[in-house]
């Protein structure tokens, strides 16, 4: 029995240098993801995939752990922090104080398990309760490679990520790195897109070209413009207005 530990786990990230021979589009950037869902669904096989390419099926399913993980997401350098919960929370307070924390969430169940499936809706609602129903979330199915147990249809999940507003995976994280490094990087894409919205409606410089003349800039044109044709001895106000 392979025992996962979180200090190895992350000696073992430490030793992949993901920006060896790349060029990134600015500074690293960092999100906060929180891993949600009951216990046994396959939070810290599928975390520990992302961080290490590794599966490992035999760990402790009632230890919480954070990792840290260098990730090139197109041209960004992104800083993953992952939280990754125990799934045993019956206290909503518990769960409500490491939603505050995440900048963006994945909630998990298993194919081959109903009461996982049911928790889908609860745990959205302490999202939305705690940070916004605007908040990046994705719902992720696990366990695809347990067909012959299956209690959930795919086309129930999909259902039931519309109804919440979030978007929807069906993985095996047995069976493929990239489909869980794919959620991982498109919730990254979620958040630095609504970051860029914010952005937009804040009338931020980067994303608004055209900015307001300030109030006295705009009084001094309008003296300039009115004084016209006449001798009037203005002082000199330089270029910067400031």
């Amino acid at each position: 029995m392979e025992l996962l530990r979180c200090g190895a786990v992350l000696s073992m990230a430490a030793r992949r240098s993901p920006t060896c021979g790349r060029k990134t589009s600015g500074p690293t950037r960092t999100v906060k993801v929180v891993v949600l869902g009951q216990a046994g669904v396959g939070k810290t096989a599928m975390t520990v995939r992302f961080v290490t390419k590794r599966f490992i099926g035999d760990y402790d399913p009632t230890l919480e752990a954070k990792y840290h993980h260098l990730e090139f997401v197109g041209d960004d350098l992104v800083q993953f922090e992952v939280l990754d919960t125990a799934g045993q929370e019956e206290n909503s307070l518990a769960v409500e104080q490491k939603i505050r924390w995440g900048d963006a969430f994945i909630i998990v169940y298993s194919i081959n398990d109903i009461c996982s499936f049911d928790e889908v809706m609860r745990i959205k609602f302490l999202i939305n309760h705690t940070k916004g129903p605007d908040t990046p979330v994705t719902l992720v199915a696990n366990k695809r490679d347990l067909e012959l147990d299956r209690m959930v249809a795919r086309l129930d999940g999909e259902k039931m990520a519309d109804t919440l507003g979030c978007s929807f995976s069906e993985i095996t994280t047995k069976e493929s790195y990239i489909e869980v490094a794919r959620v991982f990087e498109g919730l990254y894409s979620k958040c630095k897109e609504q970051s860029q919205t914010k952005d937009i409606r804040r009338g931020s410089p980067r994303s608004s070209p055209k900015l307001s003349p300030r109030p006295h800039i705009r009084r001094v044109k309008n003296l300039l413009k009115s004084t016209a044709g006449k001798h009037l001895d203005v002082p000199s106000f330089g270029t910067n207005f400031c």
